[in-house]
């Protein structure tokens, strides 16, 4: 197995699951913390994408502080079915605005797209990261 990383790659002599997470820093984002996370997730056994969506949601509402759903849609990213979900929560008294994106891939994968915001909603913040996850195209298989 091949597996590509932005310096290089490696040969891996067995088959490995990817569970590697990704964190981007924009270099002159307005907002000083802003990141997009790409991390990577599977369906469990019997688990329906709309269930996953069901279950993450459930999971937000319960585990961030001061949740707020401001925005839960269905979608699409380079052809895969996607959900998009924007939210606000605080994390220690302070604001944080977040655009998220699950998409599913091949073999009951999915990739999750998370863009943060530190001390809330900036506009041409969110809608950088906005254009970011939505920009995502697959590997040729």
């Amino acid at each position: 197995m091949a597996y590509r990383i932005a310096e290089g790659s490696l040969a891996a002599p067995m088959p490995w699951q990817d569970q590697s997470i990704n964190v981007l820093l924009p270099r002159d984002a307005k907002v000083m913390g802003t990141s997009l996370v790409i991390a990577r997730d599977r369906l469990p056994m019997g688990m329906t994408f709309h269930d996953y969506v069901i279950q993450q949601r459930q999971n937000f509402a319960s585990q961030l502080a001061g949740f707020e759903a401001i925005a839960d849609a269905p979608g699409r990213i380079d052809g895969h079915e996607a959900h998009f979900i924007e939210l606000a929560w605080k994390t220690d008294g302070k604001p944080i605005h977040q655009v998220m994106a699950m998409v599913l891939h091949s073999d009951n994968a999915i990739l999750n797209f998370t863009g943060s915001i530190p001390g809330g909603l900036e506009v041409e913040t969110r809608d950088a990261l906005v254009a970011a996850i939505t920009s995502f195209s697959f590997a040729a298989a």
